[in-house]
């Protein structure tokens, strides 16, 4: 099985964005990114409080494919038991690597000569973990013993470009620079670049929980496969997955965010898939809009109707039960701009890793 084979039709390649929107934001590529791969998925990878300062810095911005509309005529409750219905009928499959592939973006400030403007940053991202390393008990998986599993991980900068129209004149003021100074937590600046770059392709042999941080394959496998069981594990587990509960962050809120790691960075069956989606519709906050995701893809997005600077949402297909993109949203109901995203583009097994890549430290 050298291909995608099992989820092919539901992972079918999107057609090419728009002008409108392809800008996308690449991932802030540190040191330390891989180390800890997947210990949140604020897209931007700054963190709620730099998330939450974006938030307020764009609060009138919007990328493209994400426009206001009108809340979807079906409540937030019946799209998710359809998403729901959906998942379960996947069938079961299996690989040597759980692979995913990601277009991911933010919205950042950059100043130029005359003024602050916005751009919108992307870059595409793919991941291949290998999900047969031994199998560890909760102790072992807690203390951080046991086996390591092998890591391919690649990326590309899909470059920069101003987000709106009032942005491109501001960026023509400037006289259309192709690079841009960004600021960034901390007082220093980071800079930014037009232009796409080659694919850099790594390898690593890492501990298993840096890689599916519940633990072994057969412990996602366990997973409850109800509702209500797998609330309980989620809540009173905050801490696996590297799902790192926020202070003073909602139930509901956190249950979205850890439902989002779910359904794209592990391999969960789709009785727990389903699971998931039934868990958010009992939510009696969670609310609904239909949008186009960041890359024009038509779906369903799922939020909380909860105030502040800083949320999070997801955008689904109903119909397929497929998790088209994640969202970091500022704003309430259907005027919440999106300031940063994941869109998935394909999830699922494959026999198949890069042959090239350099090793990382270990």
């Amino acid at each position: 099985m050298d291909e995608l084979q099992s989820v092919r039709e539901l992972f079918a390649e999107p057609a090419p964005p728009s002008a409108q929107v392809a800008a996308r934001a690449r991932r802030r590529a540190t040191g330390a990114r891989r180390r800890v791969p997947r210990a949140r998925w604020t897209v931007s990878g700054l963190g709620l409080a730099a998330a939450a300062t974006a938030a307020a810095v764009f609060a009138a911005t919007q990328p493209g494919g994400s426009e206001p509309s009108e809340p979807a005529p079906v409540s937030a409750r019946q799209v998710l038991l359809t998403a729901a219905a959906s998942s379960a009928r996947i069938p079961s499959s299996d690989g040597t690597y759980w692979f995913t592939e990601s277009q991911e973006g933010e919205l950042r400030t950059v100043t130029g000569k005359y003024g602050s403007y916005t751009v919108v940053n992307r870059s595409e991202v793919r991941d291949w973990t290998n999900a047969h390393s031994p199998h560890r008990t909760d102790a072992e998986t807690k203390a951080g013993r046991g086996g390591t599993t092998t890591h391919y991980w690649a990326e590309r900068d899909l470059g920069a470009r101003p987000a709106e129209a009032s942005d491109v004149a501001a960026w023509k003021r400037d006289g259309s620079p192709s690079t841009f100074s960004a600021p960034i937590p901390g007082g220093s600046t980071e800079r930014l670049d037009a232009k796409a770059t080659p694919w850099k392709v790594h390898k690593e042999e890492t501990a298993f929980n840096s890689a599916f941080p519940d633990g072994s394959l057969q412990q996602l496998r366990e997973l409850p496969t109800d509702p209500e069981g797998l609330r309980r594990y989620l809540l009173n587990h905050p801490d696996a997955n590297e799902r790192n509960r926020q202070d003073g962050q909602s139930d509901s809120q956190y249950l979205l965010d850890c439902v989002g790691v779910l359904l794209v960075d592990e391999p969960i069956p789709a009785p727990v898939r389903a699971a998931a989606y039934r868990m958010l519709a009992a939510l009696p906050d969670a609310r609904s809009r239909q949008v186009k995701d960041p890359l024009g893809r038509p779906g369903v997005e799922i939020a909380l109707a909860e105030s502040g600077d800083y949320r999070t949402g997801m955008v689904i297909e109903p119909s397929s039960g497929r998790l088209l993109a994640r969202e970091d949203l500022s704003g309430e109901g259907a005027h919440a701009k999106v300031v940063g995203w994941s869109a998935l583009i394909k999830a699922g097994w494959t026999d198949t890793a890069p042959k090239h890549a350099t090793p990382l430290p270990g």
